[in-house]
């Protein structure tokens, strides 16, 4: 499409990532990387080539940001890509300014009180559609794949009841931020949507061991904060959507819960000698460091994370399940979070999506994300079962 510009703002793995996958594919006739560190845009523009440029931009700087959208948009059609993170309440003015210029959007946003905000807010909305623009907010791995599988298999259904999600991380992914954003959903309360109405439950006080295809087995899932906080809007009648999370091996639960109970992860500073010291801060540190190394070298771990998609309800006249089993290479959930981004990005350059306005990926027609994680080499098998209904079950005092 001639005159078509990228945007990608934030330049670290994913959107370092989305910039390769977009480069290859020629979607784009130019892609221009923003980072607050120009240096770093630079680089990967020098090693992608001539269709890219890189450009300074700190997301929070709402004058600068505006500046650069406004450019890109005023050389021919433009999509917006916001990779940074942590989402924050900033993000709403984010997608705001890019949207009033006329620019398309989607982001990687998997921050669910953030999210919820960007989906309930009926001005956001009612500015995408005047301006006839879509906007695709937590378009990564999750809340962006598990939704679109979840579509993938409603669609398949003659009513969908429950949605239930069961992820399972890596305890060999280690870094500051992945740890500070564990301790966010592990060490918090965590919102079900139970009944037609949210309720809470303290994250890791309810399990469920869920059987995945060998070679993983049986795999303890703890409820976690909701980040598909869109499916009860999109799926009416919706009665039941929950999200849980477990780890390839049991040491890195024992270990979050180890350092939850003793407070290791709470944001209130604390007084030492001199300093002051956050907790979660200090924790995420020790966790990342060498000095924690003998914790996590196991041996024997399968070298790819499975995930399951469970939808009940009616199909055909009788109650039933299907359940979505795929699985990512070890290390590479950062190259899934930003395939997605990507396919998003394209749909948005060719009109493909439902129509203007904020549109949760659920929206999205599952079809090109399904090939495009085929692609990838994350096979989707569906098997199909009766639908037994697994209550959530409470630990004993935190020690299961």
């Amino acid at each position: 499409m001639a005159g078509s510009k990228v945007l990608i703002i934030g330049c670290g793995s994913i959107g370092s990532t989305t910039a390769q996958i977009l480069a290859g594919d020629g979607t784009f006739d130019h892609i221009l990387l923003a980072d607050r560190e120009r240096g770093k845009g630079a680089a990967l523009a020098q090693e992608l080539g001539l269709r890219v440029s890189a450009t300074g931009l700190d997301v929070p700087d709402v004058d600068a940001l505006l500046a650069a959208v406004r450019e890109a948009h005023a050389s021919g059609e433009t999509v917006v890509l916001n990779a940074t993170g942590p989402f924050t309440q900033d993000t709403l003015g984010i997608i705001d300014t890019v949207v009033r210029i006329g620019a398309a959007y989607a982001d990687v946003n998997d921050e669910a009180g953030v999210l919820s905000k960007v989906f309930d807010s009926q001005d956001l909305d009612t500015l995408a559609r005047n301006q006839g623009v879509a906007v695709l907010p937590g378009l990564g791995a999750s809340p962006g794949q598990t939704n679109v599988v979840a579509r993938y298999l409603a669609d398949r259904m003659n009513r969908v009841d429950e949605i239930r999600f069961f992820l399972v991380n890596d305890v060999r992914y280690r870094s500051q931020a992945v740890w500070l954003h564990r301790f966010t959903l592990f060490g918090g309360p965590a919102a079900v949507y139970q009944d037609g109405g949210w309720t809470q439950v303290q994250a890791m006080s309810a399990f469920e061991d869920v059987q995945f295809p060998e070679p993983w087995g049986a795999i303890r899932c703890y409820a976690v904060g909701l980040e598909p906080v869109s499916l009860p809007g999109y799926f009416k009648g919706l009665k039941h959507a929950s999200m849980m999370r477990g780890f390839l091996h049991p040491i890195m639960a024992r270990t979050l819960k180890g350092f939850i109970e003793l407070g290791l992860t709470g944001q209130q500073p604390v007084q030492v000698g001199s300093m002051e010291v956050v907790p979660a801060d200090f924790a995420a540190a020790f966790l990342t460091a060498a000095n924690s190394d003998h914790l996590f070298n196991i041996e024997g771990l399968p070298d790819r994370l499975p995930r399951q998609v469970r939808v009940s309800g009616v199909k055909g006249g009788r109650r039933c399940a299907l359940t979505a089993s795929y699985s990512y290479p070890s290390m590479q959930l950062p190259v899934a979070t930003a395939s997605c981004l990507a396919v998003g990005a394209r749909m948005l350059l060719r009109k493909e999506t439902p129509g203007p306005g904020v549109l949760p990926p659920e929206a999205l027609p599952p079809d090109p994300f399904i090939k495009d994680m085929e692609s990838q080499g994350s096979l989707l098998t569906v098997e199909e079962s009766e639908d037994l209904y697994r209550k959530l079950r409470l630990t004993d005092s935190g020690r299961n």
